[in-house]
Formats: C-alpha cells, structure tokens, sequence
C-alpha cells in the first residue's frame, strides 16, 4: 500500500469529516479506499507501521506470509465468506500455507483472527468456530479433534508491568507457550490466559477464565476456572491417549 496515498487519503477524510461534507461525498470516498486494497491485492506492498508497544509486531508481520494473512481477513469481510462449505475449503488452503502445521480436516469459520499463524499448529479435525481469537506471538499448539466455541480467545503473552520509566502499554509483552490438548472442547467464550496447559478429554465451560493448567479428562469451569469432576470412560469404552 502506497504510504503516500494513504496519507493524502487520510487528510482528505479529516477535512470532509471537519467540514461535514462526508455525507454528499462518502460513497466517492469508500471507491478510494476499494482502489487501495485493490492496489494491495495485485502488487501484495503494505506499508507496516513502526510497533510502539515493543511487542515485536512489525517484525512478525515480516515474518509471517504477510500476503496471505490480509487476502484472507479481506475475504472474511465478503459476502463469500458465509457460503460456508467453500468458505471453510479455501480457509483450510491458506491455513496449510500460513499456519506452521495445519492438520487434516481443519474447520475453520469465518472472522478467526491471529497474529502471523507462524507459531499456531493445529492437530487433524481441529473445529475453530467464528470470532475465535489466537494470539500466536508464542507457540500455540491445538491437538487433533479439539473444538474451539465461538467467541474464544486464546492468549499466548501477558505484559510487563514492573517498569515504572515508561508507559504501561510499552512495558513490553512477555511470551508464554499455551498447549491444548487432543479431543477436547473449549466453550463460548472462554479465555485461555498464557502460558496455560489443557489436557486431553478435557471440557471447559462457558465464560470461563482458564489461569491455570487443566489436567487430562477434566471438566473445569468458572472465573478463574477449577476443576469441577474427571471424565470417566463409558462404560464399555478402554481409556485412551486422545485419539478419536
């Protein structure tokens, strides 16, 4: 994106705004901004800002495929993005590309965010439903099988606080690895906070706040969230090691 452009762009939206003039001339201003994610989507230039939270944004950003980490929020934004069997489909092919492992299978609905994919490993059969959040600035790891309920967000940093010199949003971030375990549900919008380990089997409840690791066969809810009961087999069924 021509930084240029976007700056002229910009003033020219400030003065409409502070003239009240937007309302005769809104639609010409949405055809400017089409022309410059349709410059973006056929030469694949962005301009990345500078990162003023020292959360080493801009750099992922470099890191990741870039390219493909905007065309498929900017699908997810199109009337095609509810035409679910083909929308899941062509998710699933930039999530092999984008992602550093995308299993077999994957679902994934439509408005799931995420940093740059390249720390996010899905297992096969993953189920990530809408408006899911993956924070990726850490390794985050999803076993086969487990669905993730719509609303969830997953964390992977927290923030460093302890540093009086500066303002707190640029204390800087402090990364830690959450693992999610195979054949286990997380429910409408729940939060993982980072560095949290969730077993295999495992159920967590709605709205919860997970703080603290989950053992394995465990249902666990509340804010924070605590074990509630272990999931026992069926009877008739053999313990197993997550498999499906």
């Amino acid at each position: 994106m021509n930084q240029d452009a976007e700056t002229q762009l910009l003033a020219e939206f400030e003065e409409l705004v502070r003239t009240d003039r937007l309302p005769e001339q809104g639609s010409q201003f949405f055809g400017s901004v089409s022309k410059l994610a349709d410059d973006l989507l056929s030469n694949g230039r962005f301009e990345l800002p500078t990162d003023p939270f020292r959360g080493r944004d801009r750099e992922m950003a470099l890191e990741s495929d870039l390219y493909y980490v905007i065309f498929w929020r900017m699908f997810d934004r199109t009337p095609a993005a509810m035409l679910q069997d083909f929308a899941i489909k062509l998710r699933r092919i930039l999530a092999r590309r984008v992602f550093k492992r995308c299993g077999e299978d994957v679902v994934i609905h439509h408005n799931v965010l995420f940093n740059s994919g390249r720390n996010i490993e899905l297992g096969d059969g993953v189920f990530l439903n809408r408006d899911v959040m993956l924070d990726d600035r850490a390794a985050l790891t999803i076993g086969d099988h487990t669905m993730i309920a719509a609303g969830v967000v997953i964390e992977t940093h927290s923030h460093a606080y302890d540093d009086f010199s500066v303002p707190l949003p640029h204390g800087g971030r402090i990364p830690a690895p959450v693992h999610i375990g195979s054949n286990t549900l997380l429910g409408y919008k729940v939060a993982v906070m980072a560095g949290v380990n969730i077993g295999n089997r495992c159920i967590v409840a709605a709205n919860s706040v997970v703080t603290k690791d989950v053992p394995d066969q465990t249902i666990a809810g509340g804010v924070p969230a605590r074990v509630i009961k272990t999931i026992t087999p069926r009877a008739g069924n053999s313990e197993h090691d997550g498999s499906p």
